[in-house]
């Protein structure tokens, strides 16, 4: 019998015992778990949106609570390697099963785009992904996008040319190339509005076509740096540092979150209103803002997913897989269901609040959870 299964007979034995729910040390529904024993590393890509806020999630999983581990030297090779796995049986002395049981391992890479990183999950060469837009019509079918907060996106200039308000048709007209000079523009000075593409792999490139209703990098006024390709998502740097692009008379979009938690990416940009709307958290907590987001983590299907008749997430019960299954009920799971961080002495759940502070992005609106604090968005 695995420990996993000892721990949940020991928990029911406890409660029949004291009448009372061990909640302060496990949640109330351990099992199914994906929980091995044994530590995993498992590794996501995508999203560069994203990329600061997984990084610092991925250290509270790191560091969360789980079992006692084996610390004796390990044999040599070829025997079985088991120096820092989980201690089974007797010899456990904890229940902990809110934080990290496996001590499980989890990194991600440096950003290659949102459909760079859900195409390497679906192809197996991660373990999960990290993504700005939600799932493609076709293609991802295999996949699970478990929305874990809120953005906006904003129009941006800079140089001299001030910020003032954009309607949608206006933002359309600005990309279709029908609206060409700034004086077509109410309150602002003539000159050749300059709009900047974006990397074709970008989640928050995929947002703003949506919004537009067509590929925001076609058309023959769009402008891309001088060694002829478009920028990086969210950074300014390259856009203000380039000497093709007209500083004064240049336009981008991005997203709301970097913009006001990165002011070396943010540079000397200023965001606009659209429709006469701030991108504010609660403009795009109530999507009054005309051009919100959610972002995600993506799983396999099979290897996180919502059981039939309840919010639980299921699916592997061991191995990298599992790992990822544990990864996305930490993110997803309640504050109650949430242990303490050892190294600060705050719940993990308290931590993870203020990686959304840090990052700019607000945690999923309660009206729009449907699986823990998250949306899950299935793939097609």
């Amino acid at each position: 019998m695995k420990l996993k299964s000892l721990i949940g007979a020991a928990l029911v034995a406890g409660t029949l015992l004291s009448g009372t729910a061990m909640t302060s040390m496990v949640s109330a529904s351990p099992e199914p778990s994906g929980w091995d024993d044994n530590n995993d590393q498992a590794v996501g890509s995508g999203s560069d949106t994203t990329y600061a806020f997984m990084q610092r999630a991925e250290l509270y999983m790191n560091q969360a609570q789980g079992c006692d581990t084996d610390n004796a030297s390990p044999a040599a090779p070829p025997a079985a390697y088991t120096l820092g796995d989980c201690l089974t049986g007797p010899a456990q002395s904890s229940l902990n099963v809110n934080g990290n049981w496996d001590h499980d391992v989890f990194t991600s890479t440096y950003p290659n785009g949102s459909s760079a990183g859900v195409k390497a999950l679906i192809n197996g060469q991660v373990d999960y992904a990290r993504s700005s837009r939600g799932p493609k019509s076709s293609g991802e079918s295999a996949a699970n996008f478990w929305g874990f907060a809120k953005d906006g996106l904003i129009m941006v200039t800079w140089g001299n040319r001030p910020a003032g308000n954009l309607t949608t048709a206006e933002i359309k007209g600005i990309y279709n190339c029908s609206i060409t000079d700034w004086s077509q523009i109410a309150g602002q000075a003539a000159g050749t509005i300059e709009p900047v593409g974006m990397n074709a792999s970008s989640g928050t490139k995929a947002t703003f076509d949506t919004y537009l209703g067509f590929d925001a990098n076609s058309g023959a006024c769009k402008k891309s740096l001088s060694n002829g390709t478009f920028p990086f998502e969210n950074d300014l740097k390259q856009v203000i540092n380039d000497s093709v692009i007209d500083q004064n008379n240049g336009i981008t979009w991005m997203s709301f979150a970097e913009y006001r938690a990165w002011s070396f990416k943010r540079q000397t940009g200023a965001a606009w209103t659209v429709d006469s709307k701030s991108a504010t958290p609660g403009n795009i907590a109530n999507n009054s803002y005309p051009i919100t987001r959610f972002i995600y983590h993506v799983t396999k299907k099979t290897d996180a997913t919502a059981a039939a008749a309840s919010a639980e997430i299921t699916g592997a019960d061991g191995g990298k897989a599992g790992a990822v299954r544990e990864l996305t009920e930490f993110m997803c799971k309640p504050a109650a269901s949430h242990g303490l961080n050892d190294f600060t002495g705050k719940t993990n759940y308290v931590e993870l609040t203020g990686v959304y502070s840090t990052t700019g992005f607000i945690r999923v609106p309660a009206s729009e959870q449907t699986n823990g604090i998250c949306k899950l968005v299935p793939g097609p």
